[in-house]
């Protein structure tokens, strides 16, 4: 299968605000998501956008003629398990039925959407399962809950791929899919072949986790469906530049999603808060470019001599003689 490119979320595009300013701090560019796209569609070598559902778009067909009028594709359709009220205390995993039947009939519908848009990949970022007390939650009850509902959304269409994307916390003080190793163990209880693993590089920051490390073991179990890519300090999901603040980890994360052979897209998901959204997005894309062009050349033969012998100060020099040569 042919690599599928660039993509990113549309999210930079627009205002973004915080809890101190909502309102956000920049002037709003852009009329609507139709201007947005056709905005992104400027900056060469993105190929795709995410989308939002039902958050952006509830009808698949007037989405699809902006898609292909702009010559843009949709990389993967996030269904809105989050955004709204009544998921406030969960939605696969909550303990109100109906609450749990309507979260899966929307996802159901997400799925439809995304295949009415050539789209073959569905995201599931479960924002509001979690806890945030001690004690507040039935744990055996919230897990059969979600592994149930995740099998049922999953089983209503076997050729689109189900993603779930990991988070240690936020807004919930603990989310319930929290790391790569959780997230593989409900993947093993659903048993569908289909369901599969966004791996989102600041989320792999902020779980302390070494995110080249956790593409790798994703990819034994062949769940590694789709990669967003950012960066941020570890302690919160700031959602920043790429490579802005983590460069050797990023370098080793995109080498090893050459070295394993990764054919998904490689999306930018940033959120900037002041600076301006598009040049932010660029600004992510070259620096994702570049590094990628070094991941690609590094000497394979050499590092694993050297890993083999775990020779760290000789791997430091190489890196260094490479990355940080004068041009």
């Amino acid at each position: 299968m042919k690599q599928k490119g660039f993509s990113t979320e549309v999210t930079p595009l627009y205002v973004c605000g915080d809890r101190f300013l909502p309102t956000g701090y920049r002037e709003e560019k852009f009329k609507g998501l139709e201007d947005k796209i056709k905005a992104i569609t400027s900056i060469e070598d993105i190929v795709a956008v995410e989308l939002c559902y039902p958050a952006q778009f509830d009808d698949p067909k007037p989405m699809k003629e902006i898609l292909d009028r702009l010559g843009i594709t949709a990389s993967i359709v996030m269904i809105d398990l989050f955004g709204y009220k009544k998921w406030g205390y969960g939605s696969l995993c909550s303990s109100d039925q109906n609450l749990r039947r309507e979260a899966v009939e929307l996802s159901q519908k997400g799925i439809d959407a995304a295949c009415a848009l050539g789209c073959d990949r569905v995201a599931l970022w479960l924002g509001q399962d979690g806890f945030d007390y001690p004690m507040q939650v039935n744990y055996q009850e919230y897990w059969e809950n979600t592994i149930s509902a995740i099998k049922d959304i999953a089983g209503y269409r076997s050729d689109i791929k189900l993603c779930l994307e990991y988070k240690p916390k936020e807004p919930r003080t603990h989310s319930q899919l929290s790391t790569a190793g959780v997230t593989l163990a409900v993947i093993d209880a659903v048993g569908l072949e289909n369901v599969g693993i966004i791996l989102d590089l600041g989320h792999s920051f902020y779980s302390y986790e070494n995110p080249a490390e956790q593409a790798v073991l994703i990819n034994r179990s062949h769940r590694l469906f789709h990669v967003h890519l950012n960066d941020n300090y570890r302690y919160w999901d700031d959602d920043l530049i790429v490579g802005s603040v983590h460069l050797w980890e990023t370098l080793e994360f995109l080498y090893w999603l050459h070295r394993i052979g990764y054919q998904g897209w490689y999306s930018l998901d940033i959120f900037p808060y002041r600076e301006d959204g598009l040049e932010a997005t660029e600004a992510s894309l070259a620096n994702l470019k570049a590094l990628m062009k070094i991941a690609e050349s590094l000497d394979q033969e050499k590092l694993d001599a050297l890993q083999r012998k775990n020779d760290a100060v000789a791997v430091v020099n190489m890196l260094r003689n490479l990355v940080l040569r004068k041009t």
